[in-house]
């Protein structure tokens, strides 16, 4: 995580492979609607609070790039998105 200017930000690879897998992490991304949240392909880059736009990247043979602005270390939103996280390593 990287602390700019009060607000920590969070950037990994996000696993999003499926209509499921896009409904569960918007409703997880839906409890935290004052916290900015993107995913990037390319310079192709969406709001990840929507469903529309997160469905957009599941067709994609890329993974997207999470990126959230966190106005705190609260660490609760990175918890319940820790299974679409893509290991570092890979």
């Amino acid at each position: 995580m990287l602390f700019i200017g009060g607000v920590f930000m969070f950037t990994r690879t996000v696993n999003i492979s499926s209509l499921s897998d896009a409904k569960k992490f918007v409703d997880i991304t839906s409890k935290y609607d004052d916290v900015r949240m993107r995913l990037r392909i390319g310079d192709y880059e969406i709001n990840a609070h929507s469903i529309v736009g997160v469905l957009s990247v599941t067709d994609s043979n890329k993974n997207p790039v999470f990126t959230a602005d966190l106005p705190d270390n609260d660490e609760t939103l990175l918890k319940e998105i820790e299974p679409f996280l893509v290991a570092e390593n890979e």
